[in-house]
């Protein structure tokens, strides 16, 4: 069995990945912090790694380097070959979505994929990037599924029982603190601003979004934002974009836990990316889980993780103009039943976990002195 110490362990997306011939080993806690808290990791250290190499065969980093500068990853990763323990790296974000400046976040790239003995990234236009930016074969793992098994087919049920919308696609019921949109008949466009992120940036293109959505009798656009978060400078301005238009309804509240999002998700037509830069979004593929479609700018890789004709359609930031008919378009599909997105997403956890596997047993094949890919 071999024993991968992944960076974290226990986030979702990497026990997802869980499979047999490989087990990922518990995070170390990092000293003072509350239980069950990855973050940051003591295993990014030289040290770390030096005093604790017999405990595992390989490390796998996926998230959390933004807690170390570039001379302790460049330590870490020598620690790394000292001490004849394989390095995978998979490359989530190319460009980060918490940062606006991405110089040291690059740099740390710059590091973890020269030092890799081998590169996993979500998507084929990422793997694009990673060839023409560092010369190397990164091996495309899809993202895996997010939503539990019973709510794909709670948001079909969602669906249902809120009736057809206008056209051919459907529009699922109202949020109980939506009021306002009790008696809408049309389908229903959702944009969740939340706390305005660095690159949750709709100002260029939301009012566009709004008047494309005025044109479809009975619809409505639903903005979402987080108590926490009202009265920010940003939110404030988002909103004044979109003032006076009877078919927005603002929804404020509390920060919902992930059953009550998926909820909203599933309450709404088309989900509206708000994101100016970026690679990959989780928050499209629960979108995918739940049958919701999603419109997002066409920036990063986020128009590969999804190729399928009803989900998802994207937009130039710079042509607000251009939003009205990839939405038109996400309007009239509808999505496929949640047994055939189920099977769809257990044929991609397969594959994934035989990639790793493979992976896995490569490196630890080749021995202390490794390789890269």
């Amino acid at each position: 069995m071999i024993r991968v110490l992944s960076v974290p362990s226990g986030h979702p997306y990497v026990q997802s990945l869980a499979g047999p011939g490989y087990v990922f080993l518990p995070d170390p806690p990092p000293p003072g912090s509350p239980a069950g808290q990855w973050w940051p990791s003591p295993a990014l250290d030289a040290g770390w790694v030096r005093d604790h190499a017999d405990d595992f065969d390989v490390m796998h980093v996926h998230f959390g380097t933004e807690s170390r500068s570039a001379a302790e990853l460049r330590g870490f990763c020598e620690a790394l070959r000292e001490t004849g323990r394989p390095l995978v790296f998979t490359a989530h974000d190319l460009d980060h979505p918490h940062l606006d400046d991405q110089s040291a976040y690059r740099e740390q790239l710059d590091l973890l994929i020269g030092a890799a003995d081998a590169v996993l990234t979500l998507t084929e236009l990422a793997a694009a990037r990673i060839r023409d930016r560092y010369g190397v074969e990164a091996r495309v793992v899809p993202h895996p599924q997010l939503a539990p098994d019973a709510w794909f087919a709670r948001a079909d049920a969602v669906r249902r029982d809120a009736g057809a919308g206008s056209g051919s696609g459907s529009r699922a019921s109202e949020p109980a603190d939506a009021s306002t949109t009790a008696d809408a008949e049309g389908p229903i466009v959702g944009l969740h601003l939340r706390e305005m992120r660095a690159n949750v940036r709709p100002g260029r293109w939301l009012r566009a979004l709004a008047e494309a959505v005025g044109r479809h009798p009975g619809a409505r656009l639903r903005l979402y934002a987080n108590e926490s978060a009202r009265g920010g400078a940003a939110i404030e301005a988002a909103l004044v974009e979109v003032s006076g238009l009877g078919h927005v309804d603002v929804v404020s509240r509390p920060r919902p836990d992930d059953d009550a999002l998926a909820l909203e998700l599933a309450s709404a037509d088309v989900s509206v990316l708000p994101y100016a830069h970026g690679t990959h979004s989780g928050w499209l593929e629960l979108c995918w889980d739940l049958g919701t479609r999603v419109l997002a700018p066409d920036v990063g890789a986020f128009a590969g993780q999804h190729r399928e004709p009803w989900f998802m359609r994207s937009f130039s930031p710079d042509d607000p103009a251009g939003i009205e008919a990839p939405l038109a378009e996400l309007l009239t599909s509808s999505p496929p039943p949640a047994s055939e997105r189920l099977e769809a997403r257990r044929t991609v956890a397969r594959q994934n976990v035989d990639a790793h596997r493979e992976t896995y047993e490569r490196l630890v094949g080749l021995g202390a002195a490794g390789a890269g890919v």
